[in-house]
């Protein structure tokens, strides 16, 4: 029902309802926040290849390293729409920003993986229990990945206080892999690849995919009040995003161009993109991070998404 909606709104904007931006004389003009990798390819095509101008917006791509600090730059009115991961949004909501997930980004599924724990070669980690002690990369406390690993920790009898971990950004693991600083590290594409094909580390467990084989790992989002301003803008930005997306699926050569241009690499596997939102996509993340216990007031996945 949700994907019909979603596909139905979708169609209201290519249609030309008289809503829709794409009518108006004047692009609407918006900020958009973009983490730096593949899963957000079909952002960097819309803009290159002139699909968010095809639907009425004029939009001003800005790239970011963390998520985390999203939701206050969308609350300040930095950026109007930008990448949040689950817990991003889940604890913002908590704290009290009124944030709302407006489409999906990729999911995390085992039969394409995007991330995976990597520990140096010497250790010789065999099962959950020899992380006991060691020091663990994580490119943020509360992150999506961190609480991902302490979710798996807990699950297989391990406690997350036993196994210590440190803020590492991705370009930094390798590094610290050598250097000793960190034992391990939990990379996505491409920095997991790079990692591994330098020798620094070996893969170890697949964390993500043992927790759950398929969930939607990132969002994009807006504060409430923007999108009930804006809804037409809102639909217009899915539609570009599904313009997007079918433009990636029959143009490779075109979007392996565009993917060099904006990231420095082209991805071999590349991101399971998914655009529609449902309540099960938060409520994966809403019990996990109740779990970990970071969560403490109760939340429901319908209020988190706007339709």
């Amino acid at each position: 029902m949700r994907m019909t909606r979603f596909l139905a709104a979708c169609a209201l904007v290519a249609a030309g309802a008289a809503a829709s931006p794409a009518m108006s004389e004047t692009p609407v003009k918006f900020n958009l926040g973009v983490g730096v990798g593949s899963d957000f390819i079909t952002a960097f095509v819309a803009k290159d290849e002139g699909f968010f101008e095809k639907r009425g917006l004029d939009v001003t791509v800005s790239t970011v390293v963390n998520s985390a600090l999203m939701p206050a730059a969308l609350v300040g009115g930095t950026v109007q729409i930008a990448i949040l991961t689950g817990p991003n949004i889940v604890l913002a909501n908590e704290g009290g920003l009124d944030l709302v997930g407006i489409a999906g980004i990729a999911r995390i599924q085992a039969a394409n993986p995007r991330s995976n724990l990597v520990t140096r070669p010497q250790l010789k980690i065999a099962k959950p229990a020899d992380l006991v002690g060691k020091k663990i990369g994580v490119p943020g406390i509360n992150s999506s990945l961190d609480l991902v690993l302490k979710k798996w920790l807990i699950d297989r009898g391990v406690k997350p206080a036993a196994v210590t971990e440190v803020e590492a950004p991705f370009a930094q693991m390798t590094d610290m892999l050598r250097g000793g600083q960190i034992d391990g590290a939990l990379p996505v594409e491409p920095a997991l690849s790079r990692i591994v094909d330098s020798g620094a580390a070996v893969k170890t467990f697949a964390v993500q995919s043992d927790v759950h084989p398929d969930f939607l790992a990132s969002f994009w989002a807006s504060t409430r009040d923007w999108a009930t301003r804006n809804r037409a803008t809102i639909l217009a930005y899915r539609a570009a995003l599904a313009d997007a997306w079918d433009f990636i699926k029959t143009h490779p050569s075109e979007v392996a161009a565009i993917e060099k241009k904006h990231l420095g690499y082209v991805d071999p596997h590349g991101p399971s993109i998914a655009l529609e939102l449902k309540p099960a996509d938060f409520d994966f993340w809403i019990e996990l991070c109740r779990q970990v216990g970071v969560l403490h007031q109760p939340m429901k996945a319908a209020t988190l998404i706007y339709e």
